[in-house]
């Protein structure tokens, strides 16, 4: 049976009591608008002068999952990750404050490491060119290990913990993972939700998120039809087989996949005729399947608030998107009578 309202809502109270966590490639979304044509010069290079205006910025990546989290209406959110001490890394702190996150756990460095941010200026034609700050910093393995203990050390007092992989040279590699593992393998009473963009075939005793370029990818394989659901559900379940754990698959308009050892569940996308934007989307589904899932929703009610969360966040526009109880709900009566 599809979920109703009232299940939603006795799910986001039980939410608001979680305790969870989140490990990973943290950055900063930094937005601004630009006029790349103003017909002004600089004295100093002769070259045109753009103008910017707007200048705003959010959680990106891992802290996206927190945002989401925080819009979800969780109260009980700790931060494990590196921050540098700079422009950006204050930045984030004050993000993370705004929602009360908790950021005891976060290693803020003085030196060799730049704050991950995503600086993306916005022009009339869209998104230009990003400049990327941090994505490919090294990270010494004793600063690592330190960020581990506290991890171990706040475990067990932890309902969720959700696991980010996202830039090229990220917090999380697999020798890194392997630790982590050890870690997982200790704590059956948290739920583990995994993320990770290149190193999914590492992570145990998770459920796994990927997309379909990522599962692909984990495949060896070209490339795989989202659209095709069939398809969508033999790779899944050969992606699923090799790691050994629970899988969910996203597959944009066309919905999510959940697959096990013993079943396989499909929940369509609701359709939607306004522009989108995607950007961040994948968060959201991790973050609203988490906090579901570990405020005691079965797996079918988990996916549908993730599938309704996406659909919020993807009407979004040129913004890192969340999604609250209301705006689901608001998507939920739009869409309770009508069959996909």
């Amino acid at each position: 049976m599809p979920i109703n309202r009232t299940e939603i809502e006795t799910i986001f109270k039980r939410i608001s009591t979680l305790r969870i966590g989140v490990i990973g490639d943290f950055a900063v979304d930094f937005y601004y608008d630009i006029n790349y044509h103003t017909n002004e010069y600089s004295v100093e290079t002769n070259k045109e002068v753009f103008w910017a205006s707007k200048p705003h910025s959010s959680l990106g990546a891992a802290g996206n999952v927190v945002n989401n989290l925080s819009a979800l209406g969780a109260k009980n959110i700790k931060v494990f990750g590196c921050v540098g001490d700079d422009i950006y890394g204050r930045e984030m702190q004050s993000l993370f404050h705004a929602i009360g996150a908790d950021t005891q756990h976060l290693q803020i460095l003085s030196s060799g490491w730049d704050t991950c941010t995503y600086t993306k200026p916005m022009s009339v034609e869209g998104e230009s060119n990003r400049l990327d700050f941090g994505t490919n910093n090294q990270l010494d393995e004793e600063i690592f290990n330190k960020l581990l203990a506290t991890l171990a050390t706040a475990l067990p007092e932890l309902d969720v913990l959700v696991i980010n992989q996202q830039f090229p040279n990220p917090l999380l590699n697999p020798k890194r993972i392997e630790q982590l593992n050890t870690l997982i393998a200790q704590s059956s009473d948290c739920l583990f939700v995994s993320d990770l963009r290149a190193y999914g075939y590492c992570i145990k005793n998770t459920i796994l998120k990927v997309n379909t370029e990522e599962m692909a990818r984990l495949l060896n394989i070209k490339e795989i039809d989202e659209a095709n659901e069939s398809a969508c559900i033999e790779h899944g379940k050969n992606l699923q087989a090799q790691i050994g754990d629970c899988l969910i698959v996203t597959r944009g308009e066309h919905g999510i996949l959940y697959l096990d050892k013993e079943e396989t569940q499909n929940v369509k996308a609701i359709p939607i005729k306004n522009e989108i934007d995607t950007v961040g989307a994948g968060d959201t589904v991790v973050a609203a399947f988490s906090a579901s899932r570990g405020a005691g929703a079965s797996i079918h009610e988990s996916l549908e608030i993730a599938n309704l969360a996406a659909a919020v966040t993807v009407q979004k526009l040129r913004q890192t998107g969340t999604a609250t109880l209301d705006e689901i709900l608001t998507v939920y009566e739009k869409n309770s009578n009508k069959t996909y």
